[in-house]
């Protein structure tokens, strides 16, 4: 009976998954390389910020970033985003050569259309708004939680909207994801199936629900 209740309570890959893109907000994009002369055939990788709003992955990449260059000739890309960590547990993890969970995603890196970039800042700006006011509203148990967290769990959204609010510093891709894949602190892989992946939704707890 317990091991059966165990079971039902376990989280699959697809909730791990969207539990991660939803408690992060860096990631590492990976683009073809190009220049004046067409595609180098290797692979430019940074770092960069996202949210996802609405089941789209938005990234905010600085305006003098390769990658910007890079799509206008191939827009194939890949993103991959590991499971925020405090800084404890990622120098164990790395002491023992594991890596924590990580989403890896392949698909399309569009540029925004100018009219549609302000629009969807202004979104984003929302969203991380409605993220703050959900935490001062939150009961005292939630509240204690969340003020006793990481750095990084309380930075994220203010990390995201200083971000937006230097809006002449970075441009605002789109991701448009082909294939998803959750891999494990393990290194196992499991393929997610889009078509029954739900979008994820922002989370400050999300972190502490991914084992």
């Amino acid at each position: 009976m317990a091991m059966a209740k165990a079971k039902s309570t376990a989280l699959s890959a697809a909730e791990k998954c969207r539990n991660i893109l939803g408690a992060s907000w860096e990631a590492h994009l990976n683009t073809i390389k190009a220049d004046a002369k067409g595609s180098k055939g290797e692979v430019y990788t940074s770092r960069v910020h996202y949210m996802v709003q609405k089941g789209m992955p938005y990234l905010i990449v600085p305006e003098n970033d390769m990658h910007n260059i890079n799509i206008i000739i191939d827009e194939r890309g890949s993103l991959s985003v590991s499971s925020p960590v405090p800084g404890r547990l990622a120098s164990l993890l790395k002491s023992l050569n594991k890596l924590p969970p990580r989403v890896a995603m392949t698909g399309d890196v569009l540029r925004m259309k100018e009219t549609k970039v302000p629009v969807i800042a202004e979104s984003l700006k929302k969203a991380i708004l409605k993220e703050h006011k959900a935490a001062s509203e939150a009961t005292y148990g939630v509240s204690t939680v969340l003020s006793s967290a990481s750095a990084t769990c309380r930075s994220r959204s203010e990390g995201l909207l200083s971000l937006l609010n230097e809006e002449s510093s970075y441009n605002i891709l789109k991701f448009e994801i082909g294939s998803c894949v959750f891999i494990d602190s393990l290194g196992s892989s499991h393929n997610i199936e889009l078509d029954t992946f739900e979008p994820p939704k922002a989370d400050l707890l999300c972190k502490f629900l991914l084992n």
